[in-house]
């Protein structure tokens, strides 16, 4: 299995992005909905857990195959079945570092130079790194520890224990003294729950068994299952098997398996503060500690909005595995969702929560003129990775985000378009009459874009009732290679292509080309082909080749 193309462990990010123009779930959605929504038509299992009004609400979805039915079963039929959560395991390591705070046994501003003493020769940028630093992902860090062996392994965080993630601290030459803007690392986070274990003299696995998921109850939470292996779901990366993760030193920053009745219960004891059973360190875990991208984030974890109103969540990735857990402390509202398929969409609910506690301030209302439409168009950076892209057809403003499709925005006054259904507002900003930039205000968070000097795409949809001709299955041979598997569909006139076992991309139609689309990359091209009635039969794909596939029954 190859996953170098995925970022495992990944980034909590909110998707604004999302192709499809349906409706996205939040904590008011039926569980068995929820899982239908985050599954779509991949095989696998699903298990939701919805706390509301004072009680639980689950739902197991699970489909053996791509094309089979997909099955409903209490969650409560028989022992929960467990998932890996991935990095929301960093909520645990960073609610131990604030029980640590909270004690006073360590502090935010401690160093790495004063903790490791003089165990090891630190570059001064990287002994000046604090437990802060480390929480908030503001080291200025790789997102991966050095020697990290890639994800084209099949157990990759194995590889990496005590001594050589000490060895790659000592050897780190950082291009930035700390602090630096939030920049997601694994290094980091395992890293802090490393320096954990070694103050107390335990195990990171045996600090979280002993300060949080003993006293909670929490007894199907841990890092080795045992006599539970046999409850773990198996993973999938698409279609293809994904065996579990195992970790060494990394472990804070994505070993855990749990189940949605012990994420849930993790969550009310964190909305309950300083009255709850995690007492003070509750609260603490929930203070903001400074800005990540859109939103805040405390002790490791992500939150939106302000004050009374704030969510809080973070999200796990590993090779076969999804997971999502998003609490409102005001509201009580609590959600848990895992999925044994990387291909799942948990990012689906936590859009859709957002989106109902934080709407747009503005409405739609009104047209925009040509001339209106024609100003705002254009490519606006976010950051070195990060593209927004807005562009007019056919009177209507369109917009994607680096990596995904185009939505449609409504018109709601001059110089400002909403997305509703994601919560998102986006307001143009002129200097001296010229749109300079752009301010997204979405899920109760914000950020700003500066206006580059790239034209905006020519055409960005086609039609629903024509991309619905290019809907399907297409497969073809590679010269002395294996079958290539092409499965196309479209929504709201937003084409979406997964090549072989990897995620969907979009695809960009090429003005003046019919039938022709080009991907983000801009290298490779699509080339639909139709038979002598008109119906498309096939397509071709040119990317460092030409690879010619037939549309399947």
């Amino acid at each position: 299995m190859a996953l170098g193309t995925i970022c495992a462990l990944a980034a909590p990010a909110l998707p604004a992005h999302a192709a499809s123009a349906a409706t996205f779930p939040d904590f008011t959605t039926p569980p068995e909905q929820i899982a239908r929504a985050v599954l779509a038509d991949e095989p696998g299992t699903v298990a939701v857990g919805i706390w509301r009004q004072d009680h639980e609400q689950s739902a197991l979805l699970r489909r053996a195959s791509e094309d089979g039915p997909a099955m409903v079963q209490s969650a409560a039929a028989g022992a929960e079945p467990l998932f890996e959560i991935g990095s929301i395991s960093k909520l645990f390591t960073g609610l131990l570092l604030a029980q640590a705070v909270e004690h006073g046994e360590l502090g935010l501003d401690d160093s790495l130079g004063t903790l490791l003493g003089g165990a090891y020769r630190l570059a001064p940028e990287t002994a000046a790194i604090t437990l802060r630093q480390l929480a908030t992902h503001g080291a200025c860090l790789p997102r991966e520890a050095p020697g990290f062996p890639g994800y084209t392994e099949p157990n990759p965080f194995a590889a990496i224990d005590r001594q050589r993630l000490y060895a790659a601290v000592a050897g780190l030459r950082l291009a930035h003294a700390p602090p630096c803007a939030g920049a997601y690392s694994n290094f980091g986070m395992g890293l802090l729950g490393q320096l954990l274990a070694d103050h107390y003299g335990k195990p990171w696995a045996t600090l979280v068994r002993e300060r949080i998921t003993g006293p909670l109850g929490m007894h199907d939470t841990m890092q080795v299952l045992g006599a539970r292996q046999e409850r773990l779901v198996p993973g999938r990366f698409h279609l293809e098997p994904a065996p579990p993760w195992d970790f060494d030193a990394l472990a804070g920053a994505g070993a855990l398996r749990s189940s949605t009745t012990d994420l849930l219960a993790f969550a009310r004891a964190l909305s309950a503060g300083s009255a709850g059973p995690l007492g003070p360190a509750a609260t603490r875990m929930l203070t903001p500690l400074g800005r990540y991208r859109a939103g805040e984030i405390g002790y490791a974890v992500m939150m939106r909005g302000t004050g009374a109103h704030r969510t809080y969540f973070h999200d796990g990735l590993t090779a076969g595995y999804r997971a999502l857990l998003v609490f409102a402390p005001d509201t009580g509202e609590a959600a848990a969702l895992l999925a044994a398929n990387t291909h799942a969409e948990p990012s689906r609910l936590l859009t859709g929560v957002l989106a109902r506690r934080y709407p747009p301030a503005a409405t739609a209302r009104g047209t925009p003129s040509d001339a209106e439409l024609a100003a705002v168009s254009g490519s606006y950076r976010v950051d070195r990775d990060t593209l927004e892209i807005f562009a007019a057809q056919d009177g209507r403003l369109y917009r994607r985000l680096s990596g995904g499709g185009f939505r449609p925005l409504e018109p709601a006054g001059t110089d400002t378009f909403i997305d509703a259904p994601v919560g998102a507002e986006f307001v143009f900003r002129r200097q001296d009459g010229r749109v300079a930039g752009v301010d997204l205000y979405q899920g109760g968070g914000s950020y700003s874009a500066s206006r580059t000097e790239a034209a905006a795409p020519a055409a960005v949809v086609i039609e629903p009732a024509r991309a619905a001709d290019y809907d399907g299955r297409y497969a073809g041979k590679r010269l002395l290679r294996t079958e290539l598997k092409l499965d196309v569909r479209q929504s709201g006139g937003q084409l979406g292509v997964r090549l072989g076992n990897f995620w969907r991309q979009p695809v960009f139609p090429l003005p003046g080309r019919p039938d022709r689309f080009v991907f983000e990359d801009r290298r490779a091209q699509l080339q639909f082909t139709r038979d002598a009635g008109g119906k498309v039969d096939g397509a071709v794909l040119y990317d460092r080749g030409v690879i010619s596939v037939r549309r399947l029954p």
